[in-house]
């Protein structure tokens, strides 16, 4: 549940990316996914081209396709490479780490994420010890550390994950952006929800969820309840979990995330096929 990075762009060009990139996730909601890819290909976009493919490799990100985003956000990493362009370099590594990641590639998601820190504020987690990593953030740092949050929760390290995951929200609560705090209580969820803390987890999910609808972040809020449809199951208040689930769907629905739509599509029948089984069975009450 990590944010993407904004990119640092000349400030006299930022109006005509950011109303594109705007106008093309209202386009997304409409259903016109093809008008909205091809605002980024108008010929009167005053952008270099790095630009616009890291524009366009965002919002195919934020708009459940990673591949396709991989491919254009290459693109503008082979741009940084030729340049030396340090801070460029860690943005895109960034959202490279959180495309690989959501295609489930989290070994070589974690070695992106390593190339943000590497290149971006935090230098190098091999060998600088967190709290000296923590003294040298800047303001825009916290993405970084939930990306590694995230890589840790990953590999199980769940400690080291709510650590890191506890100094990004306190960042983001200072500097951030409410979708970006909401990233950080839903895998501060996750965390509490893998290791039984289901009280927590719920609280937790559930902060990320309002803080998202205050954004209409309607994918992530979608997210959001199918990890919360999750932990009620878990804890046997099933008919809550079903109801998260096709709450899900409908969001899903809205912003054309085909893919997630039909992953909980299929694990909301998969629920509703349980249930019938444990009303019907009562050994199983």
């Amino acid at each position: 549940m990590s944010e993407p990075n904004e990119a640092p762009f000349p400030s006299n060009e930022i109006p005509t990316l950011a109303h594109r990139v705007k106008w093309a996730h209202e386009l997304t909601l409409q259903g016109k996914r093809n008008e909205a890819r091809a605002l980024f290909y108008a010929p009167e976009i005053e952008a270099l081209e790095w630009e616009r493919c890291l524009h366009l490799g965002q919002f195919l990100l934020e708009t459940g396709h990673a591949s396709e985003a991989i491919e254009q956000l290459s693109i503008t990493l082979d741009y940084a490479h030729q340049q030396q362009e340090n801070l460029l370099r860690s943005v895109v590594c960034h959202n490279l780490a959180i495309a690989y990641r959501k295609l489930g590639y989290f070994e070589l998601a974690a070695q992106f994420q390593q190339y943000s820190i590497a290149w971006g504020d935090l230098r190098s987690a091999d060998h600088l010890t967190l709290e000296q990593e923590v003294d040298q953030l800047s303001d825009d740092a916290a993405c970084d550390l939930t990306g590694r949050a995230n890589d840790a929760i990953i590999q199980g390290d769940y400690q080291l994950a709510e650590q890191l995951l506890n100094i990004s929200l306190a960042r983001e609560i200072l500097y951030g952006s409410p979708d970006a705090q909401a990233a950080d209580w839903g895998n501060l969820g996750i965390i509490h929800g893998l290791q039984g803390n289901h009280a927590r987890a719920i609280s937790y999910l559930w902060k990320a969820y309002l803080l998202h609808k205050q954004t209409s972040n309607l994918s992530a809020m979608g997210q959001d309840l199918v990890h919360l449809a999750e932990i009620f199951w878990a804890i046997g208040r099933f008919q809550r979990a079903t109801r998260c689930l096709s709450r899900s769907i409908r969001y899903f629905s809205l912003c054309d995330q085909m893919d997630n739509e039909q992953s909980a599509s299929a694990r909301l029948h998969e629920l509703q096929r349980l249930l019938q089984v444990k009303l019907h069975n009562p050994l199983l009450n």
